[in-house]
């Protein structure tokens, strides 16, 4: 995730790697004591009931879109609802610019109405084997630079596609190329490949240096993995995920991975991501988002 004052961490940028409840998660991760501290510094944190929470205004780096983000809630704040009606009632007084208003939850919990999941964080958690046999004529191998035209494309659709997802948000064509050139060009960039007969026909992206600010865990982000080919979709995400979770293990940090939810029509997300859990995967936390209050749509 991308990380002051008074701006906290950005949304971070949709990827296509691929809840419903009840679903499988891990325990809550424990706040650091560096980034309250931070916070406090900052002068971003506050607290409601004695529970504390931490909140500032926020640009979307591809929509240029101007928001209100709690990057961090105290669980017990979020699951009374005085408390976060109150937090709700704080945020948008306080940020009369915003034009919504984001927040990060653990895994375990869900928002009521009319907040809505927007990006979901899942951890890999399966064990790391040998790569599975792959049909004849697929392979997977590490990218090279004169790949990066190619690689670059890739990540230019999917954050093109996550951001087509929310509504409202229409990121130009510059933007987008831009966040895709910062992914590329990141000296912690690693990607690999699916062949087929030599073609490259998928792709899987992470970030070997990524870090949480909330909780400072370190790991690997899965930022995108493709698959062009329908036919081949099943055993090629298989076998890139497995690439990348072994690189994961080398560097023993956890993988984790990350999906967008529509909220322009049926959560096609959230199907994606419960047939993530089906297979291993936990979710850890998810940012959630809603209108300001005196923009609620009546009934």
């Amino acid at each position: 995730m991308s990380t002051s004052t008074p701006t906290p961490t950005p949304t971070p940028t949709p990827a296509t790697v691929t809840v419903t409840a009840p679903a499988p998660v891990t325990a809550p991760a424990v706040v650091s004591p560096a980034y309250l501290a931070r916070a406090h510094e900052q002068g971003i944190r506050a607290q409601i009931a004695h529970h504390l929470y931490v909140a500032g205004a926020q640009t979307d780096p591809v929509t240029q879109e101007q928001a209100c983000l709690v990057e961090y809630a105290a669980p017990e704040l979020l699951a009374a609802p005085a408390a976060l009606a109150e937090l709700e009632r704080r945020l948008a007084d306080a940020h009369p610019e915003a034009g919504e208003l984001l927040l990060r939850a653990p895994g375990h919990l869900t928002l009521p109405a009319p907040w809505r999941p927007s990006i979901s964080y899942v951890r890999h958690t399966g064990s790391v084997t040998q790569a599975p046999e792959l049909p004849a004529g697929l392979g997977i191998e590490a990218a090279a630079p004169e790949h990066d035209a190619l690689i670059a494309g890739w990540l230019a659709r999917a954050i093109a596609d996550g951001y087509g997802q929310a509504s409202g948000n229409s990121p130009s064509t510059e933007l987008i190329e831009a966040a895709a050139a910062e992914v590329l060009d990141a000296s912690d960039r690693v990607s690999f490949l699916l062949t087929r007969d030599g073609r490259p026909v998928g792709h899987a992206s992470v970030l070997t240096e990524a870090q949480d600010e909330v909780t400072g865990t370190e790991f690997i982000d899965l930022f995108d993995l493709l698959v062009e080919e329908s036919d081949v979709v099943r055993p090629g995400t298989t076998a890139l995920v497995a690439a990348c979770a072994a690189l994961a293990a080398e560097r023993r940090r956890p993988l984790f991975g990350n999906v967008v939810h529509d909220d322009t029509g049926p959560d096609s997300g959230a199907r994606v991501v419960a047939s993530l859990l089906e297979r291993g995967w936990l979710l850890d936390h998810r940012f959630w988002r809603r209108p300001r209050p005196e923009e609620e749509p009546s009934v």
